[in-house]
Formats: structure tokens, sequence, C-alpha cells
């Protein structure tokens, strides 16, 4: 695993986008996903300044059929592991225990939610 670069919240919110769109990540599609899911209204120039950041950083690649589809690099799941584990390092020092205490404390767990944290433990341990 290489370093990546750090993406600000508007690219992050922008790749979220292009992730859930799947193939149909158009610049069209991004602009009117960042408005009506997450009330992000930009002009059209600053999307694709923040769609042409994502491919220099390399999240993303193009491609072109009549208009511009932008195709995710790196998985949603991957991206989300490597956030967690920069989080992990930087705020806990590393210390996973920490970590768990500092979401969990103070939060009512369903039963559901607190036998799925036990299952990733135990496979943690094993």
């Amino acid at each position: 695993m290489y370093e990546r670069c750090a993406l600000s919240e508007c690219e992050m919110v922008t790749m979220r986008c292009v992730w859930n769109l799947g193939n149909n990540a158009t610049a069209f599609n991004v602009i009117n996903m960042l408005a009506e899911d997450y009330g992000m209204v930009y002009k059209e120039t600053t999307v694709y300044t923040f769609l042409k950041k994502l491919k220099e950083k390399g999240f993303i690649d193009t491609i072109r059929r009549g208009v511009t589809y932008y195709i995710p690099k790196i998985s949603e799941e991957v991206f989300q592991k490597e956030m967690a584990k920069k989080l992990l390092n930087f705020w806990y020092n590393g210390d996973t225990a920490k970590a768990v205490e500092a979401v969990v404390e103070g939060e009512k767990l369903s039963r559901k939610d607190a036998k799925r944290i036990r299952e990733a433990l135990k496979q943690a341990n094993e």
C-alpha cells in the first residue's frame, strides 16, 4: 500500500458520488448527486476541478464515450480501511482498544452491533 494524498472534504464527497454512481459517473450526474444527496451546490467548473484533482491524485480515471465517465481506481472499502488506519495511528497511536472505547463510549449499542464487534474482535485474535 502506498501513501495516498489526502482529500479535501469536497473531494471526498465527490469521490463518494463517483462510487455511488458506478458506471454512470459523469460530471453532470456528480453535480446532481452533490446537490440532491449532500446539499452541496457548486458551479460546473468547481466540480470539474474536484474531478480533475481526484484524477491527479490517482483516485479516478476517465473514459470518453461521447461524454466523459469517471471510473474509481480504488474501491470505497479499500479507501475506508486506509482512512480508518490513518485515524487510528494519528489520534490513538495505533491503540485499537482506545479507538473502540472512544467510538462506543456513551453510546447505546444494539445487540446486533455488539455481536458484530465481538465477532470482529474474535476474528482479529485468530
